[in-house]
């Protein structure tokens, strides 16, 4: 891909944010990646979706095979060998409790890592992150700032929705984690390129939404948004676009069918852990009506809330007070995952950063905001102030963790800052030569600095928005707990990182 004029410091920018720190600490276990990691070993390996079975002993279950190797991971799903059973009282083939896209993907990148040795779970992490989420992450984002170019976007618009995006959400989070968040909102965004970005292309359109159900089951709605808009501005292409999915679709079903008895059945319903089920039980497969609860948790909150973490995102909602036709169909993803969000009984997203279930609404808010801008120009100024309080809350709480705990209220002072304060920041580089504390991290902290300037630029309009937002942020009151900061301190590779503070015991 040769890139354009102003495209070189946006990937410099972006490399730096998406790839200079390692964030991954081996003993938090973290189930959403880690039993993807699994799988995709076992079909390199063992040419099998299953992970390990579980056993009967006497007077109790084991689980034996490639889990057993690399040690207990939570997100299971539990196939039994009789049909009169259900997990998790049963022996039988265990799996991820996952769509297996991102698992398929990732096997022929551990099969070639094999060749130099055998795998460790940290290299398996390493290499699937970069090849399967980071690059295409960056590649993406420069793309879809061409997208909002060709689209008459003026251009600083287009670089501060795209920094916005890319390094102000939950994309840059997510964008560093074998996981299907990112990768279904990539999957996604490519569907909408395929069908709204110069020539209509009608087989990558449906190759890449079916390939966004099969890296996560919640984008089968946004899918059938994009692929229902395209046909209704072209009035062709659906024979195409069903031989596009046609790969994907096999996939699912062959991954059902083999493992759960029916190209119908999903892991959901043979979930391994019963405090799952419990969780997902309420509802119709686990959606039911929103509350205030959920709304206020989900949007407003500083643990998780959507518009405190990316507060831009909330500028996105009023675009279509400006936007016609089929400008809409960004803001008609948007409003699916806002209310995939509000009605789902996981909507807490346990450990996270942000409400991580809707990481695909992230580059849709990008072009939402880019239209609105281009039909708008006055809103330039408040994209430029919440973009930069958006860079500086992500980009902080990314340089240390992927996921807070439940327990904590207020991620930025209760454990964010805490951390950073100490000096610790994950594996990098710099700190691999022996580079101690924050400089380590400079090269990261340098690019989210840059683009945090870039997006208020000259504006005193957009200063003092950021000022207001990122003080508000940090002033929103924390946890009484504070036992988060030391465990998460507790799990860091190494242990303590050069230059850090220990943490006092309690």
């Amino acid at each position: 891909m040769r890139l354009r004029r102003g495209e070189g410091r946006l990937l410099v920018l972006l490399v730096l944010a998406y790839g200079w720190l390692f964030v991954f600490f081996e003993r938090v276990n973290n189930p959403n990646e880690l039993v993807r990691v699994y799988a995709a070993r076992a079909l390199s390996e063992q040419h099998t979706w299953a992970i390990g079975r579980r056993e009967l002993a006497p007077g109790y279950f084991v689980d034996v095979g490639l889990e057993a190797e690399w040690g207990y991971v939570n997100d299971k799903a539990l196939s039994c060998d009789r049909p009169d059973e259900r997990p998790p009282r049963c022996t039988g083939r265990l799996f991820a409790a996952k769509a297996p896209g991102a698992s398929l993907i990732g096997a022929p990148v551990l099969a070639v890592l094999r060749l130099f040795g055998p795998v460790t779970k940290t290299a398996a992490v390493f290499a699937l992150r970069w090849i399967c989420v980071i690059v295409p992450s960056i590649a993406f984002w420069i793309l879809l700032r061409r997208w909002m170019l060709d689209s008459g976007v003026p251009e600083p618009a287009a670089l501060l929705s795209t920094l916005a995006g890319s390094l102000g959400s939950l994309s840059l989070t997510y964008g560093q984690m074998f996981a299907g968040h990112q990768m279904a909102a990539l999957a996604l965004g490519a569907a909408f390129l395929s069908a709204f970005w110069r020539a209509f292309r009608p087989f990558w359109l449906g190759f890449f939404c079916a390939l966004a159900v099969a890296l996560e089951y919640p984008s089968a709605p946004a899918a059938v948004i994009l692929a229902s808009a395209a046909l209704l501005r072209h009035r062709r292409g659906a024979l195409w676009i069903a031989l596009g999915a046609f790969p994907w679709v096999a996939v699912l079903a062959q991954f059902h069918w083999s493992a759960f008895g029916a190209p119908w059945s999903t892991p959901y319903a043979h979930l391994e852990n019963a405090a799952f089920v419990r969780d997902i039980a309420p509802g119709l497969m686990g959606i039911s009506a929103p509350s205030w609860e959920r709304l206020y948790g989900s949007l407003f909150s500083a643990r998780l809330g959507l518009f405190f973490w990316a507060p831009w995102t909330a500028l996105a909602l009023l675009a279509p007070r400006w936007l016609r036709r089929f400008d809409l169909v960004p803001v008609a993803v948007i409003a699916y995952y806002l209310l995939f969000q509000v009605t789902h009984a996981l909507w807490r997203s346990g450990w996270t950063v942000g409400p991580r279930y809707i990481t695909p609404l992230a580059p849709f808010a990008a072009m939402a905001l880019a239209l609105a801008v281009r039909e708008s120009p006055r809103l330039l100024p408040v994209l430029r102030g919440l973009g930069a309080s958006g860079v500086v809350a992500t980009g902080l709480a990314s340089a240390v963790c992927q996921g807070f705990p439940l327990e904590v209220v207020n991620p930025l002072r209760e454990v964010v800052g805490p951390l950073l304060a100490h000096g610790y920041v994950p594996r990098n580089p710099l700190q691999l030569l022996g580079v101690p504390g924050l400089w380590s991290a400079l090269p990261y902290f340098a690019a989210i600095a840059v683009a945090t300037a870039l997006l208020v630029g000259r504006s005193g309009v957009a200063l003092a928005i950021a000022a207001l937002v990122v003080t508000a942020q940090w002033a929103a009151p924390p946890g009484d707990d504070r036992g988060a900061v030391r465990f998460l301190a507790e799990q860091w590779e190494p242990d303590p990182p050069p230059g850090a503070r220990r943490f006092t015991p309690r």
